[in-house]
């Protein structure tokens, strides 16, 4: 599961680290604007701007085009604004100024881009068409025409969605709080140890290393405990999520409410069964691993078997610290299968002589978060809340560092306002690759068994973690919701039924540990954002399929994937990776490949702890 997995993996990297202290950098802000006081300015004309911008009525060809690249202006201005603003309130997380200004740029632009929708609506096809056929620099805008006219079946009269909106927002903000709420006032209970008594929910990864098997088991158990004790509070919240979901879709014209979620991220709920049923078909992949994992760990504490609580325990690999120029150097070593040009960006980005990067040592004031800026006409940027020189704390800098190339490819390449951001789970994806490439780079770098196998575990779970357990974690969203509108599902108790019966269709774990029913009380984004788990299947299909490809043809894989990151998003998905695949293709079509790449990978660890056993 993603619980006993990517963060239990993460807590084992950050537990193993040696000292290392890091720089502090940061971002130029002058290269967005001279000053607050110059941005205010600049912002508010700006928005008067956007907001009285009118759309000429039957428009001539050219009217329609200078419209067009009129709007875009005003786009790649408040892009501008965004990521200063984005930036500055990250730098300070009591500047609620700067956050409501951020706001209300972010809706500014939103209201435009519907303007714009709306506007082209009105024309229709063979309107564009024909102004098309006159103006032929508007054929590059064919993809906005579509992404305005296929909602219109799914669009309610604009009181209607108004009040929608407002009633919708309202009940999901607090149903969210109130899981909030929910696990801060949990009560899991302490545990004595050698070192002393701790709190089983504060000190969860602590107890989760403690060497002592039984205050493992104990502390394991006190968690899984607590939540089944709040576990009718946890159903009535996820049961009220769905039925809010489920009545929305059905009043916008949508059979369910997957469908309807589906729809706005550009897949339907047809390609996502058929990838996640694929893979359940090929959970062997998945349950080999967790198998060799389990046996590994049972003959390194000298058990019959293994369990969830024993998988965190450090089994003698010590990775390295990171300094800030370790991690730089490491990082562009690590990306060379992506190609000259793209590690050349990756190394103005962080060359702190650039200031295009901002990290810090200690959170202070700063927001816990990590993301790229990024707007035409500015180089982009990253911003990483804090940098401990962990393995993980630098895979966070090679994915988010990817978020910002990528970015800044587009803008370089001249890609319209309007097609520079598309389908999370494709920008993620390319992120991802860069996670995956650097613990590559890591394992085939270093020749110690035990430092191998660790940084082949990490690798492994980053893509067991993003393809197997997001498949899961969708099927479970997915049967959730299908349950509850068929009248099967009312309580806590038939969520851990259904969870179990998922679970165990994927994974070894359930069996051994049946508490494991009540996961999914933890998985939050199933009650703050619905039905988006399937975003990270995706994104896991599309990067495994990449790093394949990277790793197999270097040569042959940057030309083409220069083209792919550079072309921006005015095509649907499956059109925009036949820039880099020569031919449509869905995330579904990689699932072979990708499996072949999780069992090939396994058999490397096999063979790694087959060396580190002998020497037991």
């Amino acid at each position: 599961m993603r619980l006993i997995g990517k963060l239990a993996l993460a807590g084992a990297l950050a537990a193993a680290m040696t000292t290392a202290i890091a720089q502090d950098v940061h971002i130029d802000q002058t290269a967005y604007f001279a000053s607050p006081a110059a941005e205010a300015t600049d912002r508010a004309a700006l928005i008067a701007k956007m907001t009285g911008e009118a759309m000429p009525q039957a428009p001539s060809p050219r009217e329609l085009l200078d419209a067009l690249h009129g709007v875009e202006s005003l786009l790649a201005a408040s892009q501008r604004h965004v990521a200063w603003l984005h930036l500055r309130s990250a730098l300070d997380i009591d500047d609620h100024a700067t956050a409501d200004a951020l706001s209300s740029v972010s809706s500014a632009q939103s209201q435009l881009v519907d303007k714009v929708l709306a506007w082209l609506r009105a024309l229709g096809k063979p309107g564009f068409d024909a102004a098309a056929q006159r103006e032929p620099a508007l054929r590059g805008y064919a993809y906005l025409l579509d992404r305005a006219v296929r909602g219109l079946p799914h669009e309610l009269p604009a009181a209607e969605q108004k009040v929608l909106d407002e009633v919708g927002d309202t009940a999901s903000d607090a149903l969210w709080s109130t899981y909030q709420k929910t696990r801060r006032s949990a009560q899991f209970g302490k545990i004595t140890t050698a070192a002393g008594e701790r709190d089983i929910g504060k000190d969860a990864d602590a107890l989760a290393a403690d060497p002592d098997r039984a205050v493992r088991e104990k502390a394991w158990t006190g968690r899984w405990d607590a939540y089944a004790r709040q576990g009718d509070i946890y159903a009535s919240l996820l049961l009220g999520v769905v039925r809010l979901n489920d009545q929305s879709a059905r009043l916008r014209h949508f059979p369910d409410a997957p469908s309807a979620a589906y729809f706005g991220r550009r897949f339907n709920r047809a390609d996502v069964d058929a990838a996640t049923h694929a893979l359940e078909a090929r959970a062997d992949a998945w349950q080999d691993y967790q198998r060799l994992r389990a046996s590994h760990a049972a003959k390194m504490m000298g058990v019959a078997q293994a369990h969830s609580w024993d998988m965190d325990l450090p089994h003698g690999a010590t990775p390295p610290k990171f300094t800030y120029d370790t991690m730089r150097t490491s990082i562009l070593h690590a990306l060379r299968p992506l190609g000259p040009s793209y590690v050349a960006s990756f190394a103005s980005l962080l060359d702190p002589t650039a200031h295009r990067t901002d990290l810090a040592k200690n959170v202070g004031n700063r927001v816990s978060d990590n993301f790229s800026i990024a707007a035409p006409g500015v180089p982009s940027g990253l911003f990483v809340s804090t940098y401990s020189g962990s393995v993980r704390n630098t895979s966070v800098v090679a994915h988010e560092g990817g978020h910002a190339i990528h970015s800044q490819w587009m803008n370089d390449h001249g890609v319209s306002p309007f097609f520079n951001h598309g389908p999370s789970w494709m920008h993620e994806g390319f992120a991802i690759l860069n996670e995956m490439l650097f613990y590559e780079d890591l394992y085939q770098s270093t020749r110690d068994p035990a430092l191998r196998a660790f940084y082949l575990e990490t690798q492994l779970e980053e893509m067991t973690f993003e393809i197997y357990g997001s498949a899961e974690e969708g099927e479970l969203e997915q049967s959730i919701y299908d349950g509850v509108v068929a009248g099967k599902i009312s309580n806590a108790a038939d969520l851990d039924a259904l969870t179990l019966a998922t679970t165990r269709r994927f994974e070894i774990w359930p069996d051994r540990d049946p508490q494991l029913a009540h996961v999914w009380m933890t998985k939050r984004l199933m009650y703050q954002d619905p039905l988006y788990l399937v975003n990270y299947l995706y994104a896991g299909l599309l990067a495994t399929s990449l790093f394949d490809s990277a790793v197999r043809d270097p040569k042959e894989f940057a030309s083409r994937y220069d083209r792919l990151l550079a072309g921006g998003f005015d095509a649907p998905p499956e059109n925009v990776l036949a820039r880099f695949y020569g031919k449509p293709v869905k995330p579904v079509d990689f699932v072979d490949a990708d499996v072949a790449v999780i069992r090939a990978k396994t058999k490397e660890l096999a063979a790694l702890y087959r060396q580190i056993e002998e020497k037991q």
